[in-house]
């Protein structure tokens, strides 16, 4: 299924996770923003390099061959997909925290894991930490907007108030979180494989459920936003996810109430996206935002029998 080349060093603080796929472009980039951290924590990059069609293998291999105190790789021998690969990664990190950075984007603060991991060593009562990201293009130029996902915050606590309403903890890359996957069974990551909804949703729940994040006003990472190629953005550009969104958030609450064997009260989302997606259709009148708006009173009539 995969061949494995394991990190020489065993002896970590911090495992990054890191999902390669066809990205030859961006994927030294990096790793080598990781390599700049300066820090005291010793850190193992665990690359789930799936099968690209492009040079991106050959690439990883050369670093692993460089770095093979700091890289562990997972090379597969055919494509899996993104949420595999990355649920067999999340199986192998064994240090005490995780970070998260995928192929395409990169860190630009190379203190970035001293001051995370730092404030994590000195307050228990927090699980994880995140920080403001910079969105910029296939080229790394800084985009004008943050496409209302990311937007610049100063600090603030996410918690169990924000998790309940779905609420994302931070970009991805931003994220180092104590690493609660050491105490799951094969049940409960097949629990979390199982779970259709975007693997970063599925975290910040977890982590807001689990206890409080920090969010650092600090810029310490770059995320890219591709257009063009195989990326979730250009697979998603322009198109009406407001019926994607409600079933994600149903399939979230399905998976915390069980991992946890507790019911707990999320907020009912569905009236606000019913109202947004008639909106949508208000504004642009086609086939797709009409499909949209009928699955939607589908499932609330389907809901009432």
């Amino acid at each position: 299924m995969f061949i494995y080349l394991e990190c020489n060093n065993k002896d970590i603080d911090i495992d990054i996770i890191m999902l390669a796929y066809n990205h030859e472009k961006y994927i030294k980039q990096a790793i080598e923003s990781v390599l700049q951290q300066r820090t005291k924590y010793r850190y193992r990059i665990l690359i789930g390099e799936d099968a690209s069609t492009d040079n991106t293998r050959q690439i990883v291999t050369e670093y692993y061959e460089k770095y093979s105190d700091k890289i562990a790789l997972i090379l597969w021998k055919a494509n899996v997909g993104g949420r595999k690969n990355f649920q067999q990664l999340t199986k192998m990190c064994q240090a005490k925290y995780v970070a998260i950075l995928e192929g395409d984007d990169y860190w630009t603060n190379p203190l970035k894991l001293e001051k995370q991991i730092t404030f994590l060593e000195q307050h228990d009562e927090f699980v994880g930490t995140a920080h403001n990201v910079r969105c910029v293009d296939a080229e790394g130029k800084f985009l004008h907007k943050d496409f209302d996902a990311y937007p610049m915050r100063e600090e603030h606590v996410y918690g169990i108030n924000n998790a309940l309403h779905y609420e994302l903890v931070a970009q991805t890359a931003s994220i180092v979180y104590r690493n609660f996957w050491k105490t799951w069974n094969d049940e409960q990551f097949a629990m979390f494989e199982k779970c259709c909804a975007n693997g970063d949703q599925k975290i910040s729940v977890l982590l807001g459920i689990l206890g409080n994040v920090f969010y650092f006003r600090d810029i310490m990472a770059d995320h890219r936003i591709v257009f063009e190629g195989s990326s979730w953005t250009a697979r998603m550009n322009n198109k009406n996810l407001l019926e994607f969104v409600h079933r994600n958030e149903k399939e979230i609450k399905e998976l915390i109430s069980t991992l946890s064997n507790t019911e707990y009260d999320f907020s009912d989302s569905y009236k606000y996206i019913l109202e947004e997606a008639f909106i949508t259709l208000f504004r642009d009148f086609n086939r797709e935002n009409i499909g949209v708006c009928l699955k939607l009173i589908k499932e609330k009539r389907n809901k009432r029998r």
